[in-house]
């Protein structure tokens, strides 16, 4: 009677047993687990991890997908919890809702079967969510060199870059050197898949930049100057009425007073160059014709000058004039 007794217990106990084993085995092989798992890593600052976890690509334009990049980001996934699991045989959806930035963000990932464990419990595999973007647009050179939380960007020809990132928010910085400056800004990425609004980051000149963009535009006006021609190329001013039937020779510009010009912020090709007030100059030229010999004048001409300051070197500013052949100036 006791050796039955005995048996029937330890029957009980296999029973009980195997009901906490299939339980506990259930629970560890649920859906829900692989995205704890990932957002737990996120929350604790072990980006790698997380993105191992999530069987997310990077390549070497990924430089926010750092765990030394995410560090230094600033609002980012606190907590989270899970709001519902629909799992079917292969595939499964699980719903979140996240806290970030003291706000909740609903987020979903999904996942697929890719095995089982003992033949029995299914293994479940994240699928890579799709991640944020940090947009940064510079008013300034292109291919220019940004700091997107202490990872330096490059920007592209049209001055932009496209960053994918985790949520969070991204200072940005642009270290100019002597000739630029610009504003630091923060770019928010609100939540997965989420595409913040755009950084613009805005460039204007330094003292030393605008000396050296003064500088270029004077180095221009002396070229034209300089000309031994009544219609120097490309530049604003010009003499006309030359005689055909006379030879002229020593052709020459004198400039008597210079313009003053105003540079302004950034437009498309440069920053914005435009006259302030107008200089002058006149030319003088000797010739030899059927008439005899003589001098030729002209002037005083209005002298111009407006464009584009398009980069800077150890050299100073490069100019680029947007008038060219008497475009806005009337010769003589």
């Amino acid at each position: 009677m006791v050796g039955i007794v005995a048996g029937a217990t330890a029957l009980v106990l296999l029973v009980v047993a195997g009901g906490v084993g299939w339980s506990v085995g259930s629970d560890s092989h649920s859906a829900e687990r692989p995205v704890e798992s990932f957002l737990d890593d996120l929350e604790h600052g072990h980006l790698s991890d997380a993105i191992r976890t999530a069987g997310i690509d990077r390549d070497r334009d990924d430089v926010l997908l750092t765990d030394t990049v995410y560090a230094r980001a600033g609002d980012k996934v606190t907590a989270h919890r899970i709001t519902s699991v629909e799992q079917q045989s292969d595939r499964a959806t699980v719903r979140t809702v996240l806290t970030q930035a003291g706000r909740t963000v609903p987020a979903t990932f999904e996942l697929e079967r890719t095995g089982t464990d003992w033949g029995v419990f299914p293994v479940w595999s994240l699928r890579a969510p799709t991640l944020g973007s940090v947009q940064v647009a510079v008013q300034g050179p292109p291919r220019s060199t940004v700091q997107v939380a202490g990872a330096d960007v490059r920007t592209d020809a049209s001055g932009t870059a496209s960053l994918r990132a985790f949520p969070g928010s991204y200072g940005v910085h642009l270290d100019g050197g002597k000739w630029l400056t610009a504003t630091d800004s923060t770019a928010a990425v609100p939540g997965f898949g989420a595409t913040g609004t755009p950084v613009v980051v805005a460039t204007t000149l330094t003292d030393a930049g605008s000396k050296a963009a003064s500088a270029a535009v004077d180095a221009w006006v002396d070229a034209c100057v300089a000309e031994p021609t009544p219609i120097p190329a490309g530049c604003s001013f010009y003499a006309y009425g030359a005689d055909p039937a006379n030879t002229y020779t020593d052709q020459k510009w004198t400039l008597e007073s210079r313009p003053t010009v105003t540079v302004g912020g950034w437009a498309v090709k440069g920053w914005a160059v435009s006259t302030r007030s107008a200089g002058s100059a006149s030319f003088r030229a000797q010739f030899t014709g059927p008439a005899g010999r003589g001098t030729a004048t002209a002037g005083p001409i209005t002298v111009r000058a407006a464009g584009w300051i398009t980069a800077f070197s150890d050299d100073g500013a490069t100019f680029e004039s947007a008038i060219g052949k008497g475009q806005a100036d009337s010769g003589s």
